[in-house]
């Protein structure tokens, strides 16, 4: 019988792009924990790039869209953010 020890458990719900989102939309003041903060970094500044790489063809995920209209303040005025988030919206399909 296999023995489970904190050392190698696994965490019943796994810290996803997901849920670092909602902890973030639900954090005051967007003070948020270095972990959401990580994840979410991370996956901005992927996004950015695969953005900035495709010359506006690149179509965000649904995920990938999340987390940048998370940050869109970071962007405003910036062309190439308005033009990927039409982008976006252009391709998504209800």
């Amino acid at each position: 019988m296999a023995v489970t020890t904190a050392a190698n458990a696994r965490p019943q719900q796994p810290y996803s792009v997901t849920n670092a989102l909602k902890t973030a939309r639900e954090s005051a003041d967007n003070c948020m924990d270095p972990v959401t903060t990580a994840i979410l970094e991370f996956v901005l500044t992927r996004v950015w790039h695969k953005v900035l790489l495709s010359l506006g063809s690149y179509v965000m995920t649904r995920e990938e869209f999340a987390v940048f209209n998370f940050f869109q303040y970071r962007y405003i005025g910036n062309e190439i953010a308005v033009n990927a988030r039409k982008l976006y919206w252009d391709n998504t399909h209800a």
